[in-house]
């Protein structure tokens, strides 16, 4: 059924109603919101068409209408006027995620971090899928007179780091030629390609040197089988206790399904580019009955993550998907400098 105008504005005014208020919403408050332009008679008809086609429901006796998922899917493809972040929240997103810059896991949970709590929900970010990825470039560099962190860079937007302690003390020198071995050994390697004796082979390169900087060939192993998967950070569950729309059951069963992080990270990573929204009703997980999921990506060239917001389908969406895009377009800038 295709809704003329007025329909249309009917349903996005009870969808931003029920939206603030969680109640059934009546045809007087509706007139109200449409600025009186039309009867209250008038709209409690158009109500009565909208409810047949499947875009309103009445939860009760009352005179009091809620929206469907039909009426939210329409809302979210064309009717929602999406609020403009302020140059000031802009700024301390900007600032706030630059101060995390320089460690790109810390970066991405930090991310994760601010959008659960500006938002009120859970966020999550997918790290982007490692498989068939080549690595694109390795660092190491010392953080203290006994220690070194090793950065490891995929063709695909993975950014692994691990800090390594060295008992034997940090050479600059020879960090700096251990760098250049498995950049010359590795750049362009498939991850799947790299295995433990390719790793040895550059150890035995660094002659006496080879075993005293094992842990960070070790390390540089663990971020290779790290990168070669999905991995998610999930921020704010604890919130998603705080909503109404969520009865005690549907609430664990959901917290149970975010704590299998890989059920997620399967479903984030599925998505192509853009920004979607997955209604409970359109996920074949019966967890996510009563909820949401924003997602979009971040990195370029369509080879990076994911990053998410999980709540109720009440949740505000004018407010939420353009801070989402925003802490993903900075993301992706801070990113590329690596």
């Amino acid at each position: 059924m295709e809704l003329g105008t007025r329909k249309q504005q009917i349903v996005a005014a009870a969808v931003d109603a029920y939206i603030r208020t969680g109640e059934p919403v009546g045809s007087k408050l509706l007139a109200e919101l449409l600025g009186n332009a039309v009867s209250s008679a008038t709209i409690r008809n158009e109500m009565a068409d909208l409810a047949a086609a499947g875009y309103l429901m009445q939860p009760h006796t009352s005179a009091g209408r809620i929206p469907t998922a039909l009426a939210f899917r329409l809302y979210l493809d064309r009717l929602l006027s999406h609020c403009s972040l302020s140059e000031e929240s802009k700024l301390a997103i900007d600032e706030e995620l630059l101060s995390a810059s320089g460690d790109p896991e810390r970066l991405l949970g930090r991310a994760s971090d601010l959008l659960a709590d500006a938002t009120g929900v859970a966020a999550a970010v997918a790290t982007p899928d490692g498989k068939g990825a080549c690595v694109q470039r390795v660092e190491i560099f010392p953080t203290g007179s006994q220690s070194a962190a090793i950065l490891l860079m995929t063709d695909s937007g993975a950014l692994r780091s691990r800090v390594c302690r060295l008992e034997s003390g940090c050479e600059p020198t020879v960090l700096a030629r251990l760098s250049v071995s498995l950049n010359t050994e590795f750049s362009g390697k498939a991850l799947s390609e790299i295995s433990v004796a390719s790793v040895q082979a550059v150890s035995a390169q660094l002659c006496e040197n080879g075993l005293l900087y094992m842990p960070l060939l070790t390390a540089f192993l663990s971020l290779v089988q790290e990168a070669s998967e999905s991995e998610i950070r999930l921020s704010g569950q604890l919130n998603l206790l705080q909503h109404p729309d969520y009865p005690i059951d549907r609430a664990r069963s959901l917290l149970a399904f975010l704590s299998h992080r890989e059920s997620l990270a399967g479903m984030l990573t599925a998505h192509p580019g853009g920004l979607h929204v997955v209604l409970g009703s359109e996920s074949p997980r019966r967890e996510l009955d009563g909820s949401s999921i924003i997602v979009t990506r971040y990195g370029h060239g369509g080879n990076g993550g994911s990053l998410c917001l999980i709540g109720p389908v009440r949740m505000d969406y004018a407010q939420a998907i353009p801070r989402l895009q925003h802490v993903a377009q900075t993301v992706s800038r801070l990113l590329a400098v690596f």
